[in-house]
């Protein structure tokens, strides 16, 4: 049994069911007095970075559907309020997991407002309606079946993720690449520190040695030094060592002529603006594997998690 959460009046409630969300053989949809109101709260159940990247193109699509409405998405406030200490679960480091939608939405020009309360039913990453047949379908497009977009719609919408920078966010680029001498053209790398435990990195390597030229210049991001990974052959800029926001690392990535790595949320949020390359995690590594870690994983990587843009290696 799995647990199918409802929010409403800005509180959590759990039930016991088979299946979170509803199958496109026998969908359910939101119900029209909600559509009709087009007051609407993007919010997710789960709080890594890649899991509110998933969202990201959402409000945009909303406002190209329903020109009028309004779009909010919560606040480090309300989700303290829904969650409470469920949070905790995706904090690590000094990451504040309820700061992820205010990270993720930041300057979005199609967010109306983030707000402290909604006090109405939330209709969230929940709901939706997924094809147990068919791991490529994003999570964006499940919710936005369940939220009436029609076939049309739906494939004429662009699900890639958005990220939408300030104007500090843009000068702070135009330093860093004058500084570190990019010109430009450079890439990013960025993998986890199961990296090389639960994925199959050569065939990343290789892809990273074929697009390497002599005028190429490279940014790392690992939790092992450059030094100490199996990308030691490169001369890179180990961002890591610089203090930089996810805001700031993410304004490099999409920058990047390339983008390369394993499973992240980061690296989720560049194909619309570089090539983007991601190595799936064919065994379970030891945050959320449990028992299971270090088996095979019995499902794609990709399900739930799709990106249209990105390859997948």
């Amino acid at each position: 049994m799995k647990t199918f959460f409802r929010i409403f009046d800005d509180q959590l409630h759990g039930f016991q069911t088979d299946e979170i969300g509803f199958s496109i053989n026998d969908p359910s949809y939101m119900p029209d007095e909600v559509l009709e109101r087009q007051r609407f709260m993007v919010m997710r159940t789960c709080h890594g970075l890649g899991d509110w990247v998933l969202l990201s193109a959402i409000p945009r699509l909303l406002k190209e559907k329903y020109p009028n409405c309004k779009v909010y998405v919560p606040s480090k406030k309300l989700l303290t309020k829904i969650f409470g200490d469920m949070l905790n679960t995706w904090g690590y480091g000094t990451f504040d997991a309820s700061t992820i939608s205010e990270i993720v939405f930041k300057n979005n020009p199609h967010v109306d407002d983030i707000v402290d309360e909604f006090n109405d039913e939330i209709f969230h990453d929940h709901y939706k309606i997924f094809d147990i047949d068919n791991d490529e379908i994003s999570l964006a497009e499940q919710m936005l079946r369940f939220w009436q977009f029609t076939d049309d719609e739906i494939i004429s919408s662009d699900f890639t993720p958005d990220f939408y920078p300030t104007d500090s966010e843009k000068v702070f680029l135009k330093q860093f690449v004058s500084h570190h001498k990019l010109n430009y053209n450079y890439s990013y790398i960025s993998v986890s520190s199961t990296f090389e435990d639960t994925a199959e990195p050569d065939v990343l390597l290789d892809k990273i040695k074929e697009k390497d030229s002599d005028d190429m210049k490279w940014l790392y991001y690992g939790e092992v030094s450059l030094d100490d990974s199996m990308l030691n052959f490169l001369d890179a800029v180990e961002v890591k060592n610089l203090n930089l926001n996810i805001r700031q690392q993410q304004m490099l990535k999409v920058n990047a002529k390339y983008n390369f790595g394993n499973e992240t949320g980061m690296n989720l949020w560049t194909p619309k603006y570089s090539d983007t390359y991601v190595l799936g995690n064919k065994y379970y590594g030891p945050v959320h594997g449990g028992k299971n870690e270090g088996k095979i994983r019995k499902r794609p990587f990709k399900t739930g998690n799709f990106i249209d843009g990105v390859t997948y290696l």
